[in-house]
């Protein structure tokens, strides 16, 4: 399967949008996995507008399938003095796939200043047990990454808290892009709220969105710790927190999914 530095130079300008096959060995069920379709979102949009500054916040929402030849094309939507806003459509064989809204900002001089709690107390990656042990749940994407569990239960563990921390990181070339690299793993946890299954089901996420807390620091390649929490599940939905740390403890992004779920 490609790596996912070979992903990003697969996606070829085509006019003023960006086109790609959809990779082997990144597929979520019978679409691509939400992260990398977030990630070549957010390549689109770089190649598109070269020279914006750090990415602050990603909005994606995953509206169907992508398959087959999938057309990326971005549109400027404001640039200010600092702010740019730019959206992403991505269209597939079955249509619509995704719909992206990034924000970038450059640096501001502020007397604002505080940080977010540190990451919880777990042991280092080295230390902790493989997430999808050989013979049990892995989506089809998830031989692009190594994934540890550090804290919480796995998928189909009924009664235990949907609170879950794994730590995470591209198995192979990840690139230069650490922002295109973060984006493509914050989504590798399955929901937690499939922790309370009592047996495999369909998922989907719905809507994703990712805050950014730059400077992201370290390189593409590094393990993240990826924490997720179903705050509430209810009606074949749930709303779901999540939160990546780096491996000093910092918090570098918080996101947000609602995720249907058929259980």
């Amino acid at each position: 399967m490609p790596s996912f530095r070979e992903v990003i130079a697969a996606l070829t300008p085509t006019g003023a949008a960006y086109e790609i096959e959809a990779p082997e060995g990144w597929r979520q069920g019978r679409t691509l996995y939400g992260g990398i379709t977030a990630a070549l979102c957010a390549a689109a949009s770089a190649g598109a507008h070269p020279g914006l500054p750090p990415l602050r916040s990603a909005q994606v929402a995953l509206v169907g399938p992508a398959g087959g030849r999938i057309r990326f094309e971005p549109t400027l939507l404001r640039q200010g003095r600092s702010a740019t806003v730019v959206s992403v459509d991505a269209t597939g064989e079955a249509g619509m796939a995704a719909r992206a809204l990034f924000t970038y900002g450059a640096a501001r001089e502020s007397a604002v200043r505080h940080d977010a709690p540190r990451a919880p107390a777990v042991p280092p990656p080295e230390d902790c047990p493989d997430y999808f042990p050989k013979g049990g749940f892995a989506p089809g994407f998830s031989g692009n990454f190594e994934a540890r569990l550090a804290s919480g239960a796995r998928p189909l563990t009924p009664g235990a808290d949907p609170d879950v921390a794994i730590w995470v990181r591209h198995a192979a070339d990840a690139g230069d892009e650490v922002e295109l690299a973060l984006l493509a793993l914050a989504d590798v946890p399955p929901p937690a709220a499939m922790i309370a299954f009592a047996q495999p089901a369909p998922i989907s996420t719905a809507t994703w969105s990712l805050d950014i807390f730059q400077p992201i620091g370290g390189s593409a390649g590094d393990w993240r710790l990826l924490r997720s929490t179903s705050e509430q599940a209810a009606d074949g939905y749930s709303l779901q927190a999540m939160e990546v740390f780096d491996t000093a403890g910092r918090r570098v992004a918080a996101a947000r999914q609602l995720v249907a779920i058929f259980a």
